[in-house]
């Protein structure tokens, strides 16, 4: 679990713990990082990980968080613009780290983003599906659930590399046809 201040002394923390995870990520892996080293690129004591995290994957927790705030507040402000703005939304956001995210999404230790961000766009594509299909119940949840959990793998195959150069355009035009597909049914 990770701890939340608007504390200017705790989010200057936070945020070299964030950057030291980053960094070390990218340099040897997410197993590979012990509190002490990270503490140490961060700068910081160990007393001042454990004030903000209760483990080093609560790191990870928390990006995924802060990032899924950040597209359903996007989301709002666009409206209903459809997947492709979803995931341009989700990819710029990625674009200042996006090495890290490539790992991340590359990377079988990295199950708790995953799954986090599946369940993030469940609660966007069972508003979706809700407003343009008859589904209703456990029916549109189960809907919901297939749908984020394809579309998602999807998007993080294609952010870790494993569709080629596919442009992002031609996988959000891909993710459209197939949700127009599945609401038409």
């Amino acid at each position: 679990m990770y701890r939340t201040s608007n504390d200017l002394r705790f989010v200057k923390n936070r945020e070299a713990l964030q950057r030291a995870y980053i960094d070390l990520v990218k340099q040897k892996g997410a197993h590979a990082i012990t509190v002490k080293e990270l503490t140490q690129r961060a700068r910081v004591n160990r007393m001042t990980f454990y004030s903000h995290y209760d483990a080093i994957d609560d790191i990870l927790a928390e990006f995924v968080d802060e990032m899924t705030e950040a597209i359903l507040d996007a989301r709002s402000k666009q409206g209903d613009a459809g997947i492709a703005a979803l995931f341009e939304t989700a990819t710029e956001l990625m674009q200042q780290e996006i090495d890290f995210f490539r790992l991340v999404a590359q990377g079988s230790e990295f199950e708790l983003f995953r799954g986090r961000f599946r369940a993030a766009f469940r609660r966007i594509f069972e508003e979706e599906l809700q407003h343009a299909s008859n589904l209703r119940g456990t029916r549109l949840t189960m809907a919901a659930d297939m749908v984020a959990s394809g579309v998602t793998y999807a998007y993080l195959d294609w952010l870790a590399g494993d569709f080629g150069d596919l442009p992002l355009d031609d996988m959000l035009m891909y993710f459209e046809e197939t949700l127009a597909r599945f609401v038409a049914e």
